[in-house]
């Protein structure tokens, strides 16, 4: 079982609560507070200590839940509440001590400080055996659920291969390796891949450096989500490392010995684990590792199905390529300011153009008078003019890095606003057609490259470019005048007397807003940049230019907004 507490060889008598409580406590200590969930480990250990009640579990089982829960509060920096679980941990067997790899001088200070106040509240009893290495008792190797033979040794800079085979009553889902290197103080987590009738994985290299035991233990789940495990945190599977080997190699069944690693002090390219001389790193993962990328795993292994195995690739095949650092899923909210840019025309408000609507200012009207020709009147010249905006959320989505950067692809969908007015009035002459709404919808597919890696990466810059289509319309309008010879919206000429246009009599002057309409499609191109003030929070913003079809025009459309990565 995981633990924190080291105790002599003897062991008092079990209680009927024994097992439950050691249970809550494996999970309270190997789970929860390695994933730094000091809540759940807190709970866990309480509800083991309601279990075992006055009587229900033996001393020894209450001091070690007394310790790691101490501990937990160590975690939340409560030394006040760790000092007062050392005092009842120690009142239930003055033997409890705590287990090394997982005490700080705060912890410490505060089990001295328990050791002086604590008395017990039942003497231990005798001792069965005599052993003092703080296991379980008596020197039958580490406990557990699981049967298990380690190798008997390993040479340095040589991966240490691990295998255990679980009896067919039992149905395995996963297997996990946890292993601490001689001089570490924390340890490592490793997934086990199948091999043969069992699982297997090997301690990498890395990690075997020096002479010294190599510590480990597995970890098994079943289909019922039930934890079986071969040696424990507190009673661990050994290793020695040596300089060289007294018998043969060890290897994982149907495997070849893993080869050994040139020391990172003696490493010229082309030897094992050394840059090539095309300048390759090969990284330190060994079989049965995960990866995304031949260059995670060791020499002479590939990254194959997402483990690293034994093979070579053949030809020009490069193997699959490591993804950016970043976050690969990236979702925000967005505002975009459209600019248009309005053409050069003349007679934009005689009713014969697709291309332009003409209205009474400040209202819904549209113009269906009958405008003659008089110079200055009637036509535009071009330029950028505001055409509205629209809000929009987002989704992209990293897909494989490429060169220097990555690509990935994105979707866009909101609302626009701004836009020709909208008019369902009919012309009194039967001449234009009914007029076409101003659909407030924008749809945008698109492709694109971050040019320094994954777009999200908390704490860089991250410059991209883009090309996309899309589904839109975007309406800017300019001031017009006109000379209309028509009562305003009417079939009926105007008085001849009315001469408010200069030098053309029988027409009347009219100011209008005359407004070039574009869409109902759109392809986009442009760039943008990407800053992570988290690693999941960060603001997007960027420069799109909109090409729109089947009606032409060209928007500038400058946007920016939140994102959030995951």
């Amino acid at each position: 079982m995981g633990g924190l507490c080291g105790y002599p060889g003897a062991a008092y008598a079990a209680g009927e609560k024994d097992k439950e409580a050691l249970k809550l406590h494996d999970q309270a200590m190997d789970e929860d507070y390695l994933a730094v969930e000091f809540d759940k480990a807190e709970k866990k250990l309480k509800d083991a200590l309601k279990k075992c009640g006055d009587d229900g579990c033996s001393p020894k089982v209450v001091a070690k839940l007394h310790i790691a829960l101490g501990t937990v509060h160590g975690g939340s920096n409560k030394l006040d509440k760790s000092k007062e679980e050392f005092i009842e941990a120690l009142k239930a067997d003055p033997n409890a001590a705590l287990l090394e790899a997982f005490t700080t001088p705060e912890l410490s200070k505060a089990f001295e400080e328990a050791k002086k106040q604590a008395k017990p509240s039942k003497a231990p009893p005798k001792p069965s055996g005599g052993g003092d290495d703080g296991g379980d008792g008596g020197d039958d190797g580490p406990g557990g659920d699981l049967e298990h033979s380690p190798i008997a040794e390993q040479a340095v800079n040589t991966p240490v291969p691990v295998y255990i085979e679980i009896g067919d009553d039992i149905t395995v889902e996963k297997a996990m390796l946890r292993y601490k290197p001689f001089g570490a103080s924390k340890w490592t987590s490793l997934e086990m891949q199948r091999v043969g009738k069992g699982w297997g994985a090997e301690i990498p290299c890395a990690d075997v450096t020096t002479t010294g035991d190599v510590k480990y233990y597995i970890v098994a789940t079943d289909d019922q989500g039930e934890q079986l495990k071969a040696g424990s945190q507190k009673d661990p599977y050994r290793v020695p490392i040596k300089r060289e080997l007294e018998g043969d190699e060890p290897s994982l069944p149907g495997k070849k010995p893993p080869k050994q690693c040139a020391a990172k002090e003696d490493c010229p390219p082309g030897l094992p684990g050394c840059a090539s001389g095309k300048g390759e790193k090969r990284g330190e993962k060994g079989w049965g590792a995960t990866c995304e990328a031949d260059q995670e795993c060791q020499a002479g292994l590939i990254c194959q199905n997402g483990a690293c195995e034994e093979g070579k690739r053949e030809g020009g095949d490069d193997g699959p390529q490591p993804a950016g650092k970043g976050k690969k899923n990236i979702v925000g909210l967005g505002g975009q300011l459209d600019l248009m840019y309005v053409s050069s025309a003349e007679n934009v408000c005689s009713g014969d153009s697709d291309t332009y609507y003409c209205f009474y200012p400040g209202g819904t009207d549209r113009f269906f008078g009958d405008p003659i020709a008089a110079q200055g009147t009637n036509g535009i010249q071009g330029g950028f003019a505001p055409a509205g905006g629209r809000v929009f959320a987002s989704y992209d989505r990293e897909i494989a890095k490429i060169g220097p950067g990555t690509i990935g692809a994105g979707v866009r969908f909101g609302i626009a606003f701004g836009g020709h007015p909208t008019s369902e009035e009919q012309p009194p002459n039967g001449i234009h057609p009914q007029m076409v709404n101003f659909p407030p919808i924008h749809g945008e597919l698109r492709g694109w490259y971050s040019f320094m890696g994954s777009q999200f990466e908390q704490g860089k810059v991250r410059p991209y470019g883009f090309l996309g289509v899309g589904l839109g319309k975007v309406s800017a309008s300019v001031p017009v005048t006109v000379c209309d010879k028509l009562q305003r919206n009417g079939t009926e000429e105007i008085d001849p007397a009315d001469d408010s246009c200069p030098g053309s009599p029988a027409a009347v002057s009219r100011d209008l807003d005359a407004y070039q309409i574009s869409g109902l499609n759109f392809i986009s191109f442009g760039a943008g940049a990407t800053y992570a003030f988290t690693p999941n929070f960060g603001v997007t913003g960027e420069l799109k230019f909109m090409y729109m079809i089947t009606t032409t025009a060209l928007v500038i459309a400058p946007a920016v907004g939140p994102v959030f990565a995951f």
